[in-house]
């Protein structure tokens, strides 16, 4: 019996979410640049052929997991901004959040992805229009108002927002790649990464 049209679109989401969760993991070892199609059909486990009939290009890909990245990041802290409380319990709510996602895989992925992106000369094009495109919401910019908030009624220090965003993201950063490199790396408390607002 065939596939029914709803079937037929269920199954393409189901293999275009293979291919990128597959290419998540090269990028993440082997980097945009030495990356290879072939690699992700591997990871795959589909054939080279079926990963250009759901994309066109390897830079495709990587185009897509930056924007999945980036909306990531920016959806937590919106979420957070929804949570009951102060402005630094929003902000310690959104940091277990994101600490937790590190434990659990493709989160940690996403966060490397996103540092090849802003690092990497290699990226492609529609990459870079991303970062300099008005639309784009950068998680530092995003988290700037909370942390303002927070100042506002005396319960973050009255240092430059912008830095302060920039530093909790540095420290976020690096326990990603520290856990990537060493597995069994601790992943500190929530408390510990907040006392920079403090």
């Amino acid at each position: 019996m065939p596939r029914t049209e709803i079937q037929n679109l269920e199954l393409r989401d189901q293999r275009r979410e293979q291919i990128l969760i597959a290419a998540l993991k090269v990028f993440s070892r082997r980097g945009m640049a030495a990356t290879k199609i072939s690699e992700i059909a591997k990871e795959a486990g589909l054939s080279h052929g079926l990963v250009y009939h759901y994309f066109k290009s390897k830079e495709e890909i990587f185009t897509l997991l930056v924007q999945r990245a980036a909306e990531s990041a920016v959806q937590i802290i919106e979420k957070a901004r929804l949570q009951e409380g102060t402005p630094l319990k929003k902000i310690k709510w959104m940091t277990e959040q994101i600490l937790q996602g590190l434990s659990a895989g493709e989160q940690i992925l996403l966060f490397l992805i996103m540092i090849q992106a802003s690092t990497s000369d290699a990226v492609p094009e529609e990459v870079q229009h991303l970062f300099s495109s008005p639309e784009y919401k950068s998680p530092v910019n995003c988290l700037v108002p909370l942390i303002i908030e927070g100042q506002q009624c005396n319960e973050i220090i009255k240092e430059d927002p912008i830095k302060l965003a920039v530093s909790y993201y540095a420290f976020i950063q690096g326990f990603s790649i520290s856990k990537l490199q060493w597995n069994q790396c601790p992943i500190p408390e929530a408390d510990l990464i907040i006392k920079i607002f403090k």
